[in-house]
């Protein structure tokens, strides 16, 4: 989870035998917004757009821990690798430093509560992992106390950043940009920037690839559905609803699990807040709801959100899922963790809500019903 956004921020064979490879071909088309660039003893890490619309992009040079630092080269920060001590502003980073078996480089995360890995919490709880941020605000003093070799953060271009101030207290930050990526696979392979700085990358595009694959065959089979139900997102918030641009990720793994999202028109990429009553005027002819409420998990909560909700007819259909299957003890989500690492786990619950007829028995992963 993403602590320091705001509250309204933001998944037919033609020939059998090819169809997996074709559908996986076509869902790496959409590339990633970083590259890695190798020279001699060193690579640079580049991320093109930090976030949408900043003036520049950021640069980083990754060398061998123990060797000298390359000359001649102009780069935002230089890391020495493989890292030993790392903090993180996000728990999707948490996700991918646990697939590579980095685990125990962790010594600092914002937020203790929103994260969902047994094997992390063991050692928030062990006194291992330190909590290095509160009500929204880093602890620098701390931080400098725990010596970290990378910082993992963000960045919005807005008053939510903390990268600034982390930058100014001389701490190694690097600006992970996977949040900025609309399309499920390009945002899952920032896996493999995130490996650079083990000197992991090939286990990382090992898994990447397998992912892949999956999604593409997932995507294909919800091309062999007969209908689309209309879709619906998010719910009310403060007296307003944001809802997910037409060209967002949400919209795009809605499409890719052979969904008809009520603004696929829309040309936005990030979210779109609108009135409750434009909404619901849509909500009517909602098929599915994705998403109503973070702690959702009964048919009252959704009524107790505006009590117009307890006449929608998807709700007295059965047709309202909440992303919130997977919850710790403190209420941390694991669908903020790892579900960006797992985007085909994602597709294939939103396949099995969509058409149960072609993922039956689906054990779920990230997704619970509402009942009505």
């Amino acid at each position: 989870m993403r602590r320091a956004l705001p509250p309204w921020p933001a998944l037919a064979l033609a020939i059998a035998a090819l169809a997996p490879h074709a559908a996986a071909a076509q869902a790496r088309a959409a590339t990633p917004g970083f590259s890695i660039e190798r020279g001699p003893g060193y690579k640079i890490l580049r991320v093109a757009s930090p976030w949408p619309g900043a003036a520049r992009a950021y640069s980083y040079v990754l060398y061998p821990r123990g060797s000298p630092r390359p000359a001649g080269i102009r780069a935002d920060r230089f890391v020495e690798i493989p890292v030993r001590r790392v903090v993180t502003f996000s728990t999707t980073y948490l996700a991918q430093i646990a697939s590579l078996g980095e685990t125990d480089s962790v010594v600092g995360v914002d937020s203790a509560a929103a994260v969902s890995s047994p094997e992390l919490r063991a050692r928030i709880a062990s006194g291992r992992i330190a909590e290095v941020a509160r009500n929204w605000a880093p602890n620098v003093e701390l931080l400098i106390a725990l010596k970290p070799d990378l910082v993992l953060a963000y960045g919005m271009g807005n008053e939510w950043d903390s990268h600034p101030k982390l930058e100014e207290a001389g701490l190694p930050v690097v600006i992970d940009a996977e949040w900025n990526e609309n399309e499920p696979l390009a945002r899952a392979a920032w896996l493999e920037f995130v490996a650079a700085f083990y000197g992991k990358e090939e286990l990382a595009r090992g898994r990447l690839s397998g992912v892949e694959a999956e999604y593409g065959r997932l995507k294909e089979l919800a091309a062999r559905a007969e209908r689309r139900p209309w879709v619906l997102v998010n719910g009310p918030f403060q007296g307003s609803w944001s809802v997910s641009g037409g060209r967002s990720y949400m919209a795009r793994a809605i499409a890719d699990a052979g969904g008809a999202y009520l603004w696929a028109e829309d040309g936005s990429t990030g979210g779109l807040v609108l009135s409750i009553e434009a909404v619901y005027a849509r909500a009517l002819r909602a098929d599915i709801w994705l998403n109503p409420s973070f702690g959702a998990q009964r048919a009252a909560d959704i009524a107790a959100l505006d009590p117009r909700f307890a006449s929608l007819p998807v709700l007295a259909a059965g047709g309202v899922w909440n992303n919130n299957l997977r919850l710790n003890g403190e209420g941390g989500n694991d669908y903020f963790e790892s579900a960006v690492l797992n985007p085909h786990e994602v597709l294939a619950d939103l396949v099995a809500i969509f058409h149960p007829e072609l993922l039956p028995g689906r054990r779920f992963a990230y997704y619970r019903r509402i009942e009505p």
